[in-house]
């Protein structure tokens, strides 16, 4: 894991410093709410981790590292879409993704590998993680939960199934970190036949819409948002460009940005703040092999 400094006016980056994450293949870091640890998931080793971070912002040497542990899923999902050939990730624990709760007191990290969402209480004096009283929430055979995220009320999450294409609903007890399941619906839209690998959650900034990225599908499908949290298939638009790996609001919350790894750009959306529904604003940005995204928010760039 490495540490830049943001030099202004450029917004160019400078290296502070770089320390190990512990493990193999780091894929997702967040910061805790104390702004004094980063969390880190080590998708190859199947490790999360907690790093410390300084007061000038460089990163120090991990203060805990805990392994994945339990029964391996199928290759398979079983609730996969009728002709999918989606194998992979259950070949090891495979730590995809790791975020504090809404408190900062719980630790979350998705093991796509174990078909669970693993959850551990943080110390934020010392950045020890101990096991939780419920130490995990299990989903189907297979399924391997990728990305989630957190409804603004704290009270809801959204999983996003890599293998099984599907969003589940779970209700989130923040006294606990107990994490309970109560619906679970596709990505895809009624009928969809063929191999897809759902890659990315997010929700609008008024909470009102969940959208979800297809790979293989190339789409971001957007769900209404009911009374309880549970969600309705609501739309989907092509996202112009293969394997949309991640997407993002901007901090105006009227543009979606789709970082299309395969199709070597990023592409923007207008969002409609009544419907939810994205239309493509016509732009299109050459780049690489975008796998992020993210914007300076006191800056509005990216």
């Amino acid at each position: 894991m490495s540490a830049y400094e943001i030099e202004r006016p450029s917004g160019q980056l400078r290296l502070m410093n770089t320390v190990a994450s512990e493990d193999a293949g780091p894929c997702h870091l967040s910061l805790h709410q104390s702004g004094k640890w980063a969390l880190v998931a080590n998708y190859h080793g199947g490790t999360s981790a907690v790093l410390p971070l300084g007061s000038n912002g460089e990163v120090g040497r991990a203060t805990d590292v805990k392994r994945h542990e339990g029964v391996l899923g199928p290759r398979h999902a079983a609730g996969a879409p009728p002709g999918s050939f989606a194998w992979s990730g259950h070949d090891g624990p495979h730590s995809h993704m790791i975020q504090p709760d809404p408190s900062g007191r719980f630790v979350l990290a998705a093991g796509l590998g174990l078909d669970r969402i693993l959850v551990w209480k943080f110390d934020a004096i010392s950045g020890k993680l101990a096991v939780n009283d419920r130490p995990s929430v299990a989903f189907p055979p297979g399924d391997g939960p990728r990305h989630f995220v957190f409804h603004p009320n704290g009270r809801l999450l959204y999983s996003l199934q890599e293998e099984g294409s599907t969003l589940v609903t779970l209700d989130y007890d923040g006294a606990t970190g107990r994490l309970t399941a109560k619906q679970t619906i596709s990505s895809l839209p009624l009928g969809f036949v063929g191999t897809n690998f759902a890659s990315d959650v997010a929700i609008s900034p008024d909470a009102r819409f969940v959208y979800a990225a297809n790979r293989l599908h190339d789409t971001i499908a957007w769900f209404a948002v009911a009374a309880h949290g549970t969600l309705h298939f609501t739309g989907e638009e092509p996202t112009r460009g293969d394997h949309p790996r991640f997407f993002t609001f901007d901090p105006s919350g009227k543009l979606v940005y789709s970082c299309n790894q395969r199709a070597g750009a990023i592409v923007s959306f207008l969002v409609n703040r009544k419907t939810g529904a994205l239309s493509h604003t016509g732009q299109c940005t050459p780049l690489g092999t975008p796998s992020f995204l993210a914007f300076l928010r006191d800056a509005g760039r990216a």
